[in-house]
């Protein structure tokens, strides 16, 4: 079976894409993009699927910093297109929200929206992993 590591946990992105393009793979979540490097230069991994660019955010620069150093090369590219969802605890409504917590690529895609509501931000790891933090709350 394939190993692919992904910064962030199940249902991030990234495991999306891994999940429409190796369906038989095995996802490795990672913490970081640097330890997702790791995974495929230590042979933990296969592959790592990783985001390169955002169109509305620009470039991921942390990215364009690691893979020159990391000896790795880009052997494939898919266009995700990305379309989010406000989620809340049961019985929450749109008017009681006062804090929104994703990745800070998805909140600066959803800055319009935050800015006419007058949310609050709060950064997190990636999508997946605000989603997580809500539940448990």
């Amino acid at each position: 079976m394939q190993h692919i590591a992904i910064q962030g946990e199940p249902g991030s992105n990234s495991h999306l894409v891994v999940r429409e393009n190796h369906p038989d793979a095995q996802t490795v979540p990672c913490a970081s993009f640097e330890e997702a490097f790791t995974r495929v230069t230590d042979g933990e991994c296969e592959l790592a699927v990783i985001p390169i660019d955002n169109s509305l955010a620009g470039r991921v620069a942390d990215i364009h910093h690691l893979l020159p150093a990391s000896g790795l090369h880009i052997v494939g590219e898919h266009f995700l297109r990305i379309r989010f969802s406000l989620l809340g605890l049961p019985g929450a409504t749109l008017d009681g929200v006062r804090t929104v917590a994703s990745h800070v690529h998805a909140l600066g895609q959803c800055r319009r929206i935050i800015r006419e509501h007058g949310w609050d931000t709060v950064v997190a790891g990636d999508t997946a992993g605000a989603a997580r933090e809500v539940a448990e709350a």
